[in-house]
């Protein structure tokens, strides 16, 4: 053991760049896995601190089922009778703005879509907030027991950046126009207190239903029971409760308000999950390169140890020590660079979802745990082979010479194998016996076929790619290059390692931005209709429902459409409901602004749009399609203030909002089943030859001030969408790149063995007459053509797994998505891995032109 120790040391010591090379490809893997796995937890507890906080003890919670209006105090006396109830707790919520505040001047966007922002208050009453919810005031004080009082507690990082201070009296704007209270008290940005992002206040409930026109009127309820000691009793107390009241208010877990939320982080997150394992993946390569190279320059030396009595156990042993040691010192290293790096990846992924996650940074362990072991395991396999031949190497071949290449049965008969794993993976692809897959491992698997099946096909291919790109190597490094390029015949489990690692780099750059162009495709079209027109007016407080009609008259405006939307549930045959989002717009107008995109392209368009402004009939995303397996002359019941009531499918379009779970309705729909007549949003159209500048002027000095407005344009807009978008898929191009920089290092390493092994080669060609920079384009040439087999075979499989990528997509969650080849990405990836190629091979390539030839000659 302990010459086994001084062994170790020795070649780590005496190799140290290449012992730093595996050290950086494992702490790449090891550091992806544990940001994004730091990252994801912390969105994750910052949802779910969001709502389980502020929603403090609450056991259940009572909302109205449809629209955006509350409910009479008759509902609160009716629960409050029923046994086990120990407080109903009323709540009025209502979207402000202090009045001396001038107007956002944009929409805020976030991954979950638009949001006005604005202070929001929640009037409740001060005897029972306690029971539920604690309140941790830091100056001032709690509010006091007049329901009546004009005083409100904010939040105290809020009420410095508007340089409030207890005692200040502050201006709301309203429906009825500026109310005056008085601040009384701060509360710390924690429990309650991080609500809308800590843009929060509280004000006693009859003052909030007296400024807000809210009078005998709850938006929510929060329930406290006398016993929620087990879930049972939880489940049970809800459905006598959703019995006693009926189903036109929905009692739902306070928990499950951040479920769309979670939902919604759930597909990106995988994807993130996946391509840092992938470089992780692609690390094992690397390994496997960097000790079949020690394997090749310490042959003698385990022929000498076998001589004086080591065993071959000994041999492997010893390998694979180095490799846990490598592995530790990787895993470690990632750890530390990990910590950082989820820094800037939670800086990102904060902006998306407008929020700080700092608060909730921290590292699960075990995510810590499994990093640490997957670093190690992949470290240990990518050694393993290398270990086993070092051992199995007998003395009299080890001391013959220094190093020596062995075909194996991989390289012979592999692509048998390889086939195999094509034509599985292919059955898996096209007949999907798992279609219920959310978790995507049969995706996963079958990508991991793929791959694998393509690696193995490799080697038997080498002799045709030579052939093919041999005349194209000769016009570029002359007979070098033919030279060159037949080398890699040579070594081909090792050509074929070092090719797939760099395959797999390219091919998560094409799923990457085949992602990307498809979204934005898709997405570009449905927001340059969505937003139609010229501006996009919205304001945080509540809109005046005839504010589209007064628009609408000005002189050089063409039409000013109303948009609403409200919480619906949707009945599923087996009689539960799932939430939607109810589209309310004024459809003669809305078709002079902008216009629909319909799923198909072979349907009555002029029909459907009579319909939807006559009858009672809606138009369906195709993802509400898709899932619900519904379709034109569908009728899709809805539940309404009058209880459920079917639709009449009379179209489906594309409408990416809320995910695409999303119904669209004309107005007096929405207020005649939904009883809402409110405004969200407007959009402009100004008269052709108009001014947009004159008339974005002219409504802002007639509406602007009065409601609180903020006009933008919407070209600016949709330039923020697919900013937005851009940076949503920052982060898979980062892991994207990562794959083949650590792709790279084994091709050095490659590379480094080839010339290697053919140093007397060299040395001979050297002394007939081939000059230094003839040697250095032939071993550019031969890592030249890895970077073309690579390249080409990485743009296919790439190609491939987008496609996958995007079918899975759809059958998931029914985005209607349409592939698109980037063009810029192939072009790129191709590029990039000649150009890699040829700077992975120029450190090789000049140890090989400046060695002695003397000494060449003798090298063994």
């Amino acid at each position: 053991m302990q010459l086994i120790r001084l062994l170790i040391l020795r070649s780590f010591f005496s190799r140290p760049i290449r012992t730093l090379l595996c050290i950086f490809g494992i702490m790449i893997g090891v550091a992806g896995i544990l940001a994004i796995g730091i990252t994801n937890q912390a969105a994750m507890d910052s949802i779910t601190n969001l709502f389980e906080e502020s929603s403090g003890r609450t056991d259940l919670m009572i909302s109205p089922a449809t629209g955006d209006k509350g409910f009479s105090s008759l509902v609160l006396r009716s629960v409050t009778n029923i046994p086990g109830v120990q407080t109903a707790l009323p709540i009025i919520k209502a979207q402000t703005i202090l009045a001396d505040q001038s107007s956002q001047t944009e929409l805020g966007l976030t991954l979950f879509g638009p949001e006005n922002g604005g202070l929001l208050l929640y009037g409740v009453d001060p005897n029972l907030e306690p029971i539920v919810r604690d309140y941790r005031i830091t100056a001032g004080q709690f509010l006091g027991n007049n329901l009546a009082a004009y005083e409100i507690v904010l939040v105290e990082n809020y009420a410095e950046e508007q340089d409030i201070e207890i005692g200040d009296s502050i201006d709301l704007v309203t429906p009825n126009g500026v109310e005056q209270v008085k601040v009384i008290g701060l509360m710390a940005r924690e429990g309650p207190g991080q609500t809308n992002n800590g843009t929060f206040g509280i004000i006693p409930i009859e003052t909030a239903q007296k400024i807000f026109s809210r009078t005998g009127e709850y938006d929510q309820l929060d329930i406290k029971l006398t016993d929620s000691s087990s879930n049972q009793i939880v489940v049970s107390k809800r459905v006598e409760i959703q019995n006693r009241i009926g189903q036109e208010f929905a009692v739902t877990y306070p928990a499950g308000q951040g479920e769309r939320m979670t939902k919604m982080l759930y597909t990106y997150q995988v994807g993130l999950n996946f391509l840092s394992a992938i470089a992780l993946f692609v690390g094992a390569f690397l390994i496997y390169n960097a000790f079949a190279m020690t394997v090749v320059e310490r042959t003698r030396e385990f022929g000498m140890l076998r001589t004086v009595g080591m065993t071959k156990m000994q041999i492997t042993f010893q390998l694979i020590i180095e490799a846990i040691l490598m592995g530790i010192i990787g895993s470690a290293m990632g750890v530390v660079l990990g910590i950082f790096g989820s820094r800037g990846l939670t800086a990102i992924m904060g902006s998306l979802l407008q929020t700080d996650l700092n608060q909730n940074l921290a590292i699960p362990p075990a995510t810590l745990t499994l990093s640490l072991v997957v670093g190690i395991i992949v470290t240990v396999i990518g050694a393993a082979m290398p270990a086993f031949q070092a051992g199995n190497t007998s003395p009299i071949e080890a001391l013959r010479i220094r190093g020596t290449y062995r075909e194996i049965w991989l390289t012979k008969t592999g692509w048998k194998l390889g086939a195999i794993f094509m034509v599985i993976a292919t059955a898996l692809l096209i007949f999907n016996p798992f279609p219920e897959d959310p978790n995507f491992s049969v995706g996963s698997i079958t990508i991991f076929l793929f791959f694998t099946g393509i690696t193995l096909i490799i080697p038997a291919t080498t002799s045709i790619w030579d052939q093919v790109s041999r005349p194209f190597f000769q016009g570029i490094y002359g007979n070098s290059g033919t030279i060159g390029s037949r080398n890699i015949q040579r070594a081909k489990l090792r050509t074929t390692l070092t090719v797939g690692a760099l395959l797999i780099g390219v091919a998560m750059i094409i799923v990457v931005r085949s992602m990307t162009a498809a979204f934005t495709n898709d997405v570009s079209a449905w927001v340059t209709s969505y937003l139609g027109g010229d501006f996009y007016v919205h304001s945080n407080i509540t809109l005046r429902s005839d504010l589209a009609r007064q628009i609408g008259n000005l002189k050089e405006v063409e039409a000013a459409t109303p948009i609403n939307y409200l919480p619906v549930d949707y009945q599923l045959p087996d009689g539960k409901y799932e939430s939607l989002t109810f589209m309310a717009i004024d459809t003669p107008n809305y078709i002079k602004v902008t216009d629909f995109i319909f799923s198909e392209s072979d349907t009555d368009e002029q029909a459907s749009i009579e319909k939807l402004v006559s009858e009672d009939a809606i138009f369906i995303s195709s993802v509400v399609a898709e899932k619900y397996d519904l379709q034109i002359g569908s009728h899709m019941p809805l539940r309404t203030q009058s209880g459920v009531k079917p639709y009449y499918v009379a179209n489906v379009v594309v409408d990416f909002y809320n995910e695409g779970m999303i119904v669209i309705g004309n107005w007096h729909i929405m207020r005649r089943d939904f009883r809402s007549n409110e405004i969200g949003a407007i959009t402009v159209k100004v008269v052709e030859g108009a001014n947009p500048d004159d008339v974005q002027a002219d409504i802002e000095a007639i509406f602007g001030e009065r409601y609180n407005l903020t006009i933008e344009s919407n070209i600016s807009l949709r330039q923020r969408v697919f900013n937005l978008m851009d940076q949503a898929f920052s982060m898979f191009d980062v892991m994207a790149v990562l794959a083949v920089i650590i792709a790279s290092f084994g091709l050095v390493n490659t590379l480094t063995m080839n010339v290697m092994e053919r140093m007397r080669e060299i040395g001979m060609l050297r002394a007939i007459g081939m000059s230094r920079f003839q040697v250095i384009k032939m071993i550019l040439a031969e890592a030249g053509l890895m970077g073309v087999i690579g390249g080409v075979l990485g743009l296919g499989f790439g190609i491939l797994l987008s496609r996958i990528f995007i079918f899975s997509m759809i059958s998931a969650v029914g985005y209607s998505l349409n592939y698109v080849l980037p063009m810029s990405a192939i072009i790129v990836s191709l590029i990039l891995a000649l150009v890699v190629s040829q700077f992975a091979a120029v450190s090789p390539a000049r140890r090989a032109s400046y060695s002695n030839i003397i000494e060449a000659l003798h090298y063994e």
